[in-house]
């Protein structure tokens, strides 16, 4: 008589466990080129960045300089006679002689000799600055009243130049020129210029005041 055989049991089955697997060549070049791409747009996002602030730097330096020029050449006297005339407190009228002034009616330009920069004949007054530029004689670039440098090398301003334009202006109830053909207001034009920006130009009236005011 034969004996049941008891079935074998079936081997127990182990999960398979996929390897653990690292980076391939590909995934390194993909990770490489993204980054190289984004180190790039950075540089040029950083660059234009820089170059947008040193633009600003200079754009606000050289409106300064434009306000601080046509400040100083605003203040100056403006009346019938030159400054330095005996009867420029006094004179009447545009004219030599009589009531107008004793030897120099006012004109626009320079009188012989004056100079922004000269301490013992500078210019006196708003009609000297008519054709003033920088860099021009006396100044290799853009200076101060005493000559001193304001652009040196390396300056946000540095290539910058500025001048100065008078031309006679009309008002409401005031001729651009009186009876003997002189400005009663000049609008005073500071232009400053600089590389590969736009020119900044500003403007202002001068009223003249006389007589008895220099």
């Amino acid at each position: 008589m034969k004996q049941a055989t008891r079935p074998r049991p079936s081997p127990r089955r182990i999960p398979w466990r996929r390897a653990s697997r690292g980076f391939t060549l590909i995934d390194v070049l993909v990770l490489i080129v993204l980054v190289g791409t984004v180190a790039g747009s950075l540089t040029v996002l950083f660059s234009r960045l820089a170059a947008q602030s040193a633009e600003s730097v200079r754009a606000r330096q050289a409106l300064a300089l434009g306000q601080a020029l046509l400040g100083e050449v605003g203040m100056m006297p403006f009346s019938f006679c030159d400054p330095q005339d005996a009867r420029a407190r006094l004179a009447t009228g545009a004219f030599v002689g009589g009531t107008g002034c004793a030897t120099t009616v006012d004109a626009l330009g320079p009188e012989p000799g004056e100079s922004r920069y000269n301490a013992a004949n500078r210019y006196d007054g708003v009609s000297d600055y008519q054709g003033f530029a920088m860099p021009g004689a006396g100044c290799a670039g853009l200076c101060d009243i005493a000559g001193n440098l304001l652009n040196s090398a390396g300056s946000a301003l540095t290539g910058c130049s500025a001048a100065v334009a008078l031309a006679p202006a009309a008002l409401p109830g005031v001729a651009a020129l009186d009876a003997n053909g002189r400005a009663q207001a000049l609008r005073i034009d500071v232009t400053v210029r600089c590389p590969a920006s736009p020119a900044i130009t500003l403007q202002a009236v001068r009223l003249r005041h006389a007589p008895r005011a220099v």
